[in-house]
């Protein structure tokens, strides 16, 4: 007589849990764009994340063959809603573009927060000291320049400091300002240039510039 021996096999199961690792979260830089000032007298307001407006940033760099090289830094309040705009810049930071295509962090800080509560000069399109631009609802753009027509022209930084975070290093400040600001176009029936002016009183400008 055969026999059938029929064997179980148990199989044991064991279960791991793996603990999930969360990283801390990276730093990131508040950055915050506004301004208030009065054009010719009357108030103007442009808010950051408010009919379309956005802060940005950039840097006109001059490269010179034989000397060393400077970078001019901008903040701008823009929108995607209208052609109304403000923008400040300052410069020139001197770096040596054989070396680095930027200037360095430790000048970058040291130009920016070296002009905190100081007298700022007003310099054309920013090559040796501060700049405004407005740009206007028709898309006329409004230059300072360097001519000091105006008695009580001033600039002044009211808070600086220096941030960086995985995407950039940046100077985040506060500029009071009051200056005019200036539109040179060609009139083609006098067949002259012509140069407009308009004053900005108890500007201020909360922005950033990135390095």
């Amino acid at each position: 007589v055969k026999s059938l021996a029929v064997f179980s096999l148990g199989v044991v199961v064991f279960s791991c849990n793996k603990r999930e690792i969360i990283p801390p979260p990276e730093p990131k830089v508040e950055l915050k764009t506004h301004f208030y000032g009065k054009i010719n007298g009357s108030d103007l307001e442009l808010t950051q994340n408010v009919n379309g407006y956005t802060g940005s940033s950039g840097v006109d760099l001059l490269i010179n063959a034989n000397t060393l090289d400077s970078a001019i830094y901008h903040s701008k309040l823009s929108s995607t809603q209208t052609l109304q705009s403000v923008s400040v810049g300052h410069g020139s930071l001197i770096f040596d573009w054989g070396a680095s295509e930027r200037p360095t962090l430790a000048k970058f800080e040291s130009f920016y927060l070296s002009g905190l509560n100081q007298q700022q000069v007003f310099s054309t399109s920013g090559l040796s000291g501060f700049t405004v631009t407005y740009t206007d609802g028709s898309g006329k753009e409004w230059r300072s320049n360097s001519n000091s027509s105006y008695p009580q022209e001033k600039a002044e930084y009211k808070s600086m400091a220096t941030e960086s975070d995985k995407n950039g290093d940046y100077a985040k400040f506060k500029v009071n300002f009051d200056t005019y600001v200036y539109h040179t176009y060609f009139d083609n029936v006098d067949q002259l240039y012509i140069t407009d002016s308009i004053l900005i009183t108890d500007a201020v400008y909360t922005g950033w510039y990135k390095r």
